[in-house]
């Protein structure tokens, strides 16, 4: 039989160092996790009528939601509100019983199976959880009870249009590689820093680029392979009137070029 998917909003979420406790504290944990998280979306107003019953992870558990709740909700007052009782909780927590969590939003078409929850984009959030980004920031952010992830379609969706609820300013892109996952991006807060601590920017050349062979230019009259245009300068030069981008270390240049050759007896044997 056909599993039929529907869409789902998906909030995944993973507890710091659980498997460090002792079993009477992991229950304790797991059993606070679930009472934070459920009061955090009903205090944001995100109905759960609907939804189906958390999936649990051991380590923690991930939450669907029809697909037509409010994201903004989500990536605002649910995180905000979550990570507020997470620094009550660590207010009156010793060590052992410290609970402090990676948060993953992302969304797509999930099924059941009869036996559990099947769905490419579900593997997707499950992978986020665990990039080594968001368990370096959360390890650095001592002042925030957990660290959020978003995947690149979550944020264009909802981040990047700069509302006030979900601080754009504050997410950094980071490298998103997780077993069959390759060459993606997520981006990454923590509530109460201005940027992720532990997550330098990211820069351009690290960003995932279009895959395939670049077409190759034809050599133009006077000129060079690749080079449309090019021709001799009266200077000994060739002037190309346009290569495209080329990748020097850092530095990326587009436009116009200007090459100079050396004439005979300039810099020869």
């Amino acid at each position: 039989m056909r599993i039929k998917a529907q869409h789902y909003a998906i909030v995944a979420v993973d507890v710091e160092k659980f498997g460090t406790r002792d079993n009477p504290t992991a229950f304790l944990l797991r059993k606070q996790l679930y009472s934070l998280v459920e009061t955090a979306l009903d205090d944001a107003g995100i109905d759960r009528s609907a939804a189906p019953d958390p999936a649990d992870r051991g380590d923690g558990f991930f939450q669907l939601l029809p697909g037509d709740v409010d994201k903004l909700d989500l990536t605002g007052p649910f995180v905000a509100l979550l990570h507020n009782a997470l620094r009550d909780h660590a207010a009156t927590s010793n060590a052992p019983g410290a609970l402090r969590i990676r948060v993953v939003l992302h969304s797509g078409d999930v099924g059941w199976d009869g036996r559990g929850w099947v769905g490419e984009e579900l593997n997707t959030a499950c992978r986020l959880l665990d990039i080594e980004p968001l368990r370096t920031t959360l390890a650095q952010a001592g002042r925030a009870g957990l660290a959020l992830a978003v995947t690149e379609d979550w944020y264009r969706r909802v981040v990047c249009h700069g509302t006030a609820e979900v601080e754009r300013e504050a997410f950094r892109e980071v490298p998103f590689d997780a077993k069959e996952i390759r060459g993606a991006s997520a981006w990454i807060r923590v509530p109460g820093y201005d940027v992720p601590p532990g997550i330098p920017p990211m820069r351009r050349a690290e960003r995932p680029e279009p895959t395939g062979p670049a077409p190759a230019s034809p050599a133009a009259p006077g000129g060079a392979a690749g080079a449309p245009g090019g021709k001799a300068g009266t200077s000994g030069g060739l002037t190309v009137g346009d290569v495209g981008q080329f990748v020097h270390g850092d530095q990326y240049v587009k436009g116009g070029l200007t090459i100079r050759m050396p004439r005979r007896g300039e810099g020869g044997q």
